[in-house]
């Protein structure tokens, strides 16, 4: 087996662990009806709230997404035939807009490439929240870069890089966010950045 094809089942070993968690903490994101949920008007068809997807794998969306994308981005992702690897959304409210969320998985530390690849995606889909994770974390070097240089901010754009831990008792905790990102990130994860 090449090394390439070890590492790609070694990432998607990670997809379903990865969309478990971020499931349950966007499940946090959501604010709860103020109304006691008998007095509101009942949904025909209750949606999944958050929905997370895992795509990376069979390379395409199930009629569910399809109906949250826009005529541009359905064109470009079937033209370029290009998935994250898990994709969805959820609703802060149960009447509010859906808001995207797109999630680039790798299990080697990251790199430039990877962090364009994951603001690619979150260009294309206009998600909202764009995840790069990686379970071996990012160097030093690069935070700087991403953080410093000009060129570094715009290939970085709004991409939340995450460190992934395969075993909580490494940390502690599941997820880590490099303590530098922690101005440049929404309030959701900002908990995720302690050094």
């Amino acid at each position: 087996m090449s090394s390439k094809k070890a590492e790609a089942n070694t990432e998607e070993s990670l997809y379903k662990p990865i969309r478990d968690y971020l499931m349950g903490l966007f499940s946090k994101y959501i604010i709860p009806d103020k109304k006691p949920h008998y007095m509101t008007a009942p949904y025909e068809h209750e949606e999944e709230n958050p929905y997370l997807e895992i795509t990376g794998k069979k390379r395409k969306f199930n009629e569910k997404l399809k109906k949250g994308l826009d005529d541009e981005t359905l064109n470009i992702i079937n033209s370029e035939g290009k998935f994250p690897d898990i994709i969805g959304y959820v609703k802060r409210k149960r009447n509010s807009k859906k808001e995207l969320i797109t999630v680039e998985i790798k299990n080697r530390p990251v790199n430039l490439r990877d962090v364009i690849q994951a603001r690619l995606y979150q260009e294309i889909f206009k998600a909202r929240f764009g995840l790069l994770i990686s379970s071996k974390g990012i160097t030093e070097e690069r935070v700087r870069f991403l953080l410093d240089k000009k060129i570094g901010k715009w290939i970085r754009g709004n991409v939340i890089i995450i460190r992934y831990f395969k075993n909580f008792y490494e940390k502690g905790r599941w997820i880590e966010i490099h303590p530098r990102f922690k101005n440049k990130i929404p309030d959701i994860f900002r908990e995720f950045c302690k050094p």
